[in-house]
């Protein structure tokens, strides 16, 4: 943890890792072919020490 996270606390800002894509060819040789590994993370990050926590979306009530 850094010094700053501290004394001031920590600065959350939201964050997001993308998948991976890998082009690999087809089966003809010809076309290149997308493979997608892992899910987009949505989460937050510190922009001091960068330290991570999971991103909860706020609720929103119900309209009446």
């Amino acid at each position: 943890m850094n010094f700053f996270c501290r004394v001031f606390g920590h600065t959350w800002v939201p964050h997001s890792a993308n998948p991976k894509i890998r082009w690999t060819n087809a089966k003809n040789l010809s076309e290149l072919e997308m493979t997608v590994t892992g899910e987009p993370e949505l989460c937050l990050e510190c922009a001091r020490c960068k330290e991570k926590k999971a991103f909860d979306p706020p609720r929103t009530q119900p309209s009446r």
